[in-house]
């Protein structure tokens, strides 16, 4: 029979009914990757036999004692943020970095957490070594970045690991993932154009971004355009000449896109009545267009892997969740990698 609300069945009364230290109970309960797989069954089985619930302010001052004594080292308070880029990769290609880990770092900082950088296929830091690092720092709290190109792998010890992705470029393993609402910012962004009395817009889309979020850009963007004739042209490389062709055949008087370089092209071929939006504003891109948010999905993405660390949930998950953020219109001059 369960005891009543005043007396709360503890991991003591747990470990006393099986004949086990408290701290193994305490491990098992906490899926700690020490306790064998056996084991954490039968606690848990007795657990939930006697009525163990845990009791949630006690878990928050145990995790503030873990925080305070793990500032002497970074044994359980570093949270790892992993690149997956070889040396060769253009990093200039991916500006929203800097934001998504700046915004990780606040967040954590007012978690009790660090964040140390883990740049895998750089300065000889294979995936092997890297799993070696993590275990002997004691580290199980992982953010794996976007990947250099969708569809990518990482190999780790993942069921010693609590981990999250920012973005869909992991294809293996799939992880919980933080990222930007892709179809809502699409959409806020052509009908904000629409409502500004823009009646001609075409999308010049970099192919790359659309593979990078599953087709969720262009998917947004057909449904959009269903009672709309709006064209769109996708590059792998930027092609002035193209571009303009594309801009007066079909009578334009506005462009959305992500390539920086449009404005001045469109200024310099005497179109400059021709309006730019962005459709993933950054560091390099003033705007008009929308920002996606990336210090907030950086910050979102410490909360989910901090709760899982703090739950000892480690592992790939059964079933991977998606967190969206969802993106804001900003006017020129107004992105500051929020």
């Amino acid at each position: 029979m369960n005891k009543d609300v005043s007396e709360r069945v503890t991991q003591r009364d747990v470990a006393q009914a099986l004949g086990v230290e408290v701290t193994t109970v305490s491990k098992a309960l906490g899926n700690h990757p020490a306790v064998a797989a056996a084991t954490k069954a039968r606690v848990r089985a007795k657990a939930a036999e006697l009525g163990y619930r845990p009791d949630p302010m006690l878990g928050a001052l145990a995790r503030w004692r873990e925080a305070r004594r793990s500032r002497q080292g970074d044994r359980g308070a570093t949270l790892a943020w992993i690149y997956n880029h070889g040396s060769d990769t253009n990093m200039g290609r991916f500006a929203a970095y800097g934001a998504y880990l700046r915004g990780a770092r606040e967040r954590a900082e007012t978690l009790g957490y660090g964040i140390t950088e883990f740049w895998v296929g750089r300065g000889g830091l294979t995936e092997a070594r890297l799993a070696e690092v993590l275990h002997a720092r004691g580290i199980t709290g992982v953010v794996v970045a976007p990947q250099a190109q969708p569809g990518a792998r990482l190999r780790l010890p993942w069921d010693r690991l609590s981990a999250v992705a920012i973005g869909y470029t992991l294809a293996e393993p799939a992880l919980h993932v933080v990222t930007n609402d892709h179809f809502q910012t699409m959409t806020q962004l052509l009908e904000i154009l629409a409502a500004r009395g823009r009646k001609r817009i075409g999308v010049y889309l970099w192919e790359e971004d659309n593979r990078r979020v599953l087709g969720r850009v262009v998917s947004s963007f057909k449904a959009w355009r269903e009672a709309r004739r709006i064209p769109l042209l996708g590059y792998e490389e930027a092609n002035e000449g193209a571009f303009l062709d594309w801009v007066r055949k079909n009578r334009l008087d506005t462009v959305v896109t992500r390539e920086a370089r449009v404005g001045a092209w469109l200024r310099e071929a005497g179109l400059g009545k021709v309006e730019k939006a962005s459709y993933a504003l950054d560091e390099v891109d003033p705007g008009p267009g929308m920002d996606h948010n990336n210090a907030a999905i950086g910050a979102a993405a410490v909360d989910g892997v901090t709760r899982m660390v703090e739950r000892g949930e480690r592992g790939i998950p059964a079933l991977p969740l998606r967190t969206l953020v969802t993106g804001v219109w900003r006017d020129g001059g107004e992105y500051g990698g929020t």
